[in-house]
Protein backbone atom coordinates (compact mmCIF):
# COMPACT_ATOMS: atom_id res chain seq x y z
CA UNK A 1 0.00 0.00 0.00
CA UNK A 2 2.87 2.97 1.02
CA UNK A 3 5.03 1.79 -2.42
CA UNK A 4 1.30 2.48 -4.27
CA UNK A 5 1.16 5.73 -2.55
CA UNK A 6 4.75 6.96 -3.24
CA UNK A 7 4.25 5.78 -6.56
CA UNK A 8 0.95 8.04 -6.92
CA UNK A 9 2.44 11.28 -5.24
CA UNK A 10 5.69 10.33 -7.40
CA UNK A 11 3.52 10.93 -10.34
CA UNK A 12 1.18 13.67 -9.49
CA UNK A 13 4.50 15.44 -8.71
CA UNK A 14 5.96 14.53 -12.08
CA UNK A 15 3.01 15.75 -14.27
CA UNK A 16 2.52 19.30 -11.67
CA UNK A 17 6.48 19.55 -12.50
CA UNK A 18 5.76 19.62 -16.84
CA UNK A 19 2.74 21.74 -16.47
CA UNK A 20 4.04 24.35 -18.37
CA UNK A 21 5.32 25.71 -21.95
CA UNK A 22 8.49 28.06 -22.60
CA UNK A 23 8.68 30.71 -25.27
CA UNK A 24 11.78 30.17 -27.41
CA UNK A 25 11.30 32.47 -29.97
CA UNK A 26 11.46 35.51 -29.79
CA UNK A 27 12.66 34.96 -26.23
CA UNK A 28 10.63 35.35 -23.35
CA UNK A 29 11.65 37.95 -20.29
CA UNK A 30 11.89 35.16 -18.43
CA UNK A 31 10.88 31.77 -17.27
CA UNK A 32 9.89 30.37 -13.64
CA UNK A 33 7.32 27.76 -13.81
CA UNK A 34 6.02 28.79 -10.50
CA UNK A 35 5.30 31.97 -11.80
CA UNK A 36 3.42 31.46 -14.97
CA UNK A 37 0.27 31.29 -13.71
CA UNK A 38 0.55 35.21 -13.36
CA UNK A 39 0.51 38.16 -15.67
CA UNK A 40 3.43 37.84 -18.23
CA UNK A 41 4.57 34.63 -16.20
CA UNK A 42 5.66 36.59 -13.35
CA UNK A 43 7.93 38.72 -15.37
CA UNK A 44 6.49 42.28 -14.93
CA UNK A 45 9.35 44.71 -15.94
CA UNK A 46 9.93 45.27 -19.86
CA UNK A 47 13.46 43.92 -20.71
CA UNK A 48 15.95 44.16 -23.63
CA UNK A 49 13.54 44.91 -26.89
CA UNK A 50 14.34 42.25 -29.93
CA UNK A 51 13.80 43.21 -33.09
CA UNK A 52 10.95 41.39 -35.17
CA UNK A 53 9.30 42.27 -38.38
CA UNK A 54 7.37 44.78 -38.91
CA UNK A 55 4.28 42.47 -40.21
CA UNK A 56 4.27 39.11 -39.87
CA UNK A 57 6.91 37.39 -37.88
CA UNK A 58 7.20 33.51 -35.83
CA UNK A 59 6.70 32.84 -32.49
CA UNK A 60 8.15 29.22 -30.98
CA UNK A 61 6.45 27.80 -28.23
CA UNK A 62 7.66 24.15 -26.56
CA UNK A 63 4.47 22.94 -25.23
CA UNK A 64 4.78 20.23 -22.37
CA UNK A 65 1.10 19.28 -22.47
CA UNK A 66 -0.50 16.47 -24.81
CA UNK A 67 -2.63 19.12 -26.17
CA UNK A 68 -3.32 22.47 -25.14
CA UNK A 69 -4.85 25.78 -26.15
CA UNK A 70 -3.12 28.86 -27.44
CA UNK A 71 -3.48 32.71 -28.54
CA UNK A 72 -1.27 35.85 -28.30
CA UNK A 73 -1.91 38.83 -27.65
CA UNK A 74 0.11 42.11 -27.99
CA UNK A 75 -0.06 45.80 -26.35
CA UNK A 76 1.32 49.10 -27.49
CA UNK A 77 2.44 50.46 -24.13
CA UNK A 78 5.46 51.40 -23.13
CA UNK A 79 5.87 49.48 -19.93
CA UNK A 80 2.42 47.35 -20.17
CA UNK A 81 1.91 46.43 -16.04
CA UNK A 82 -1.79 44.43 -16.51
CA UNK A 83 -3.90 42.32 -18.90
CA UNK A 84 -5.64 45.32 -19.69
CA UNK A 85 -2.90 47.04 -21.32
CA UNK A 86 -3.38 43.86 -23.59
CA UNK A 87 -6.94 45.11 -24.55
CA UNK A 88 -6.67 48.55 -25.62
CA UNK A 89 -4.40 51.19 -26.46
CA UNK A 90 -3.27 54.58 -24.13
CA UNK A 91 -6.65 56.01 -26.64
CA UNK A 92 -8.55 53.32 -25.97
CA UNK A 93 -8.49 51.79 -29.33
CA UNK A 94 -9.54 48.23 -29.00
CA UNK A 95 -6.52 45.65 -29.99
CA UNK A 96 -7.16 42.70 -31.50
CA UNK A 97 -5.79 39.41 -30.73
CA UNK A 98 -2.13 38.82 -32.61
CA UNK A 99 -3.11 35.16 -33.41
CA UNK A 100 -6.27 33.34 -33.67
CA UNK A 101 -6.91 30.72 -30.88
CA UNK A 102 -6.02 27.50 -31.75
CA UNK A 103 -4.46 24.33 -30.51
CA UNK A 104 -1.09 22.57 -30.34
CA UNK A 105 0.34 19.22 -29.43
CA UNK A 106 3.42 18.19 -26.99
CA UNK A 107 6.84 19.79 -28.18
CA UNK A 108 8.14 22.79 -30.48
CA UNK A 109 5.33 24.49 -31.92
CA UNK A 110 5.48 27.59 -34.55
CA UNK A 111 2.87 29.68 -35.65
CA UNK A 112 2.84 33.17 -37.26
CA UNK A 113 1.62 36.50 -35.71
CA UNK A 114 0.94 39.50 -37.89
CA UNK A 115 1.84 42.75 -36.07
CA UNK A 116 1.05 45.06 -39.36
CA UNK A 117 -0.61 48.43 -39.84
CA UNK A 118 -3.83 47.98 -38.66
CA UNK A 119 -2.54 49.34 -34.82
CA UNK A 120 -1.27 52.32 -36.86
CA UNK A 121 2.02 50.46 -35.97
CA UNK A 122 5.33 51.74 -38.17
CA UNK A 123 9.16 50.74 -38.40
CA UNK A 124 10.22 51.54 -34.75
CA UNK A 125 7.33 50.71 -32.61
CA UNK A 126 7.61 49.51 -29.22
CA UNK A 127 5.20 46.68 -28.28
CA UNK A 128 4.88 43.21 -26.29
CA UNK A 129 3.67 39.78 -26.93
CA UNK A 130 2.03 38.00 -24.44
CA UNK A 131 1.63 34.39 -25.22
CA UNK A 132 -1.43 32.28 -22.89
CA UNK A 133 -1.54 28.59 -22.83
CA UNK A 134 -3.82 26.36 -21.31
CA UNK A 135 -2.87 22.73 -21.33
CA UNK A 136 -6.34 22.10 -18.98
CA UNK A 137 -4.88 22.97 -15.84
CA UNK A 138 -5.65 26.84 -16.31
CA UNK A 139 -4.13 29.80 -17.94
CA UNK A 140 0.11 29.91 -18.36
CA UNK A 141 1.16 33.28 -19.78
CA UNK A 142 5.39 34.41 -21.50
CA UNK A 143 5.90 37.47 -22.85
CA UNK A 144 8.53 38.87 -25.02
CA UNK A 145 9.37 42.94 -25.42
CA UNK A 146 10.10 43.84 -28.98
CA UNK A 147 10.83 46.37 -31.19
CA UNK A 148 9.48 46.19 -35.05
CA UNK A 149 11.67 47.05 -37.58
CA UNK A 150 9.87 47.43 -41.28
CA UNK A 151 12.03 44.22 -43.48
CA UNK A 152 13.50 42.76 -40.52
CA UNK A 153 14.94 39.48 -41.63
CA UNK A 154 13.74 36.58 -39.13
CA UNK A 155 16.87 33.94 -38.73
CA UNK A 156 16.61 31.02 -41.14
CA UNK A 157 16.13 28.33 -38.48
CA UNK A 158 13.21 30.21 -36.89
CA UNK A 159 10.78 30.83 -39.65
CA UNK A 160 7.47 28.50 -39.12
CA UNK A 161 7.63 25.16 -41.94
CA UNK A 162 4.30 24.83 -40.80
CA UNK A 163 2.10 27.14 -39.08
CA UNK A 164 0.45 25.68 -36.07
CA UNK A 165 -2.48 28.17 -35.48
CA UNK A 166 -3.66 27.60 -39.37
CA UNK A 167 -3.70 23.78 -39.08
CA UNK A 168 -6.46 22.20 -41.20
CA UNK A 169 -6.95 19.10 -39.04
CA UNK A 170 -6.50 21.40 -35.81
CA UNK A 171 -9.83 20.47 -35.10
CA UNK A 172 -10.26 17.31 -35.79
CA UNK A 173 -7.21 16.34 -32.92
CA UNK A 174 -9.80 17.07 -30.26
CA UNK A 175 -9.93 14.97 -27.45
CA UNK A 176 -11.33 14.80 -23.87
CA UNK A 177 -8.12 17.18 -22.91
CA UNK A 178 -8.76 19.16 -25.55
CA UNK A 179 -12.78 20.00 -24.68
CA UNK A 180 -11.45 20.92 -21.21
CA UNK A 181 -8.62 23.53 -22.87
CA UNK A 182 -11.44 24.67 -25.05
CA UNK A 183 -13.79 25.94 -22.32
CA UNK A 184 -10.68 28.02 -20.72
CA UNK A 185 -10.86 31.82 -20.68
CA UNK A 186 -8.89 32.64 -23.90
CA UNK A 187 -10.67 36.35 -24.81
CA UNK A 188 -8.74 39.24 -23.77
CA UNK A 189 -11.57 41.07 -21.70
CA UNK A 190 -12.27 37.56 -19.47
CA UNK A 191 -7.85 37.21 -19.21
CA UNK A 192 -8.11 40.89 -17.80
CA UNK A 193 -10.63 39.45 -14.78
CA UNK A 194 -8.47 36.58 -13.77
CA UNK A 195 -7.58 33.04 -14.74
CA UNK A 196 -10.09 29.93 -15.10
CA UNK A 197 -8.48 26.94 -13.71
CA UNK A 198 -9.47 23.38 -14.83
CA UNK A 199 -7.85 20.36 -13.44
CA UNK A 200 -5.62 19.02 -16.02
CA UNK A 201 -6.89 15.28 -17.40
CA UNK A 202 -3.38 13.37 -17.31
CA UNK A 203 -3.23 14.38 -13.87
CA UNK A 204 -6.67 13.00 -12.92
CA UNK A 205 -5.90 9.67 -15.11
CA UNK A 206 -2.21 9.07 -13.45
CA UNK A 207 -4.66 9.13 -10.19
CA UNK A 208 -7.22 7.10 -10.83
CA UNK A 209 -5.24 4.52 -12.79
CA UNK A 210 -3.04 4.33 -9.80
CA UNK A 211 -5.69 4.03 -7.23
CA UNK A 212 -7.37 0.92 -8.48
CA UNK A 213 -3.95 -0.62 -7.84
CA UNK A 214 -4.75 -0.64 -4.10
CA UNK A 215 -7.75 -2.71 -4.74
CA UNK A 216 -5.82 -5.63 -5.86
Amino acid sequence: MLAVQTLLASSLMASTALAHFTLDYPTTRGFDEDKEPDFCGGFTSVSSRQPFPLGSGPVHIDSHHTLATVVAFISTSDNPSSFDDFNTTSNGTSIPLASSIFQVAEGDSCFNIDLGGSLGLTNGSDVTLQIQYDGGDGNLYQCADLILIDGYEIPSNETCTTDASKASDASATSSGAASATSSASTDPSSSSGGHKEIVGFGIMSVAMGLAGLTLL
